[in-house]
């Protein structure tokens, strides 16, 4: 199945709209109503659509999927991206390195539902 995003709100729009002209399903949080709303939001909507949410809060979020888990919660996925790795605004590397996983993803040799860290 093809993976669909929803991209945290510290990756740009710019991204989004690279990775849909690649076919990808991405959505970015920097263009909806969930701009500043809190991290459990975040995933809960990400949930609600089956979205994996693709974030560089590393220490945000895996705590939260932890918490998700124990209440019976399933989740799409978590991508956590390493700032250090993927600057936010290289926009060109991060989309190949998300084109390559959502390849991995579909192809089913990648489970994003516990998180996974994106590679270059």
């Amino acid at each position: 199945m093809k993976p669909r995003f929803l991209l945290d709100e510290q990756l740009s729009q710019k991204l989004a709209e690279a990775a849909q002209a690649l076919g990808l399903d991405v959505k970015a949080i920097c263009d909806s109503p969930l701009v500043g709303r809190d991290d459990v939001a975040i995933l809960r909507a990400a949930v609600a659509d089956g979205r994996i949410l693709v974030t560089i809060d590393i220490g945000g979020f895996m705590p939260l999927i932890h918490e998700f888990f124990l209440e019976g919660t399933r989740i799409p996925g978590l991508i956590l991206i390493n700032p250090k790795t993927f600057p936010s605004q290289d926009v060109k590397v991060l989309l190949r390195s998300l084109k390559s996983m959502a390849d991995r993803i579909e192809r089913g040799e990648v489970d994003p539902s516990m998180g996974v860290t994106l590679t270059r």
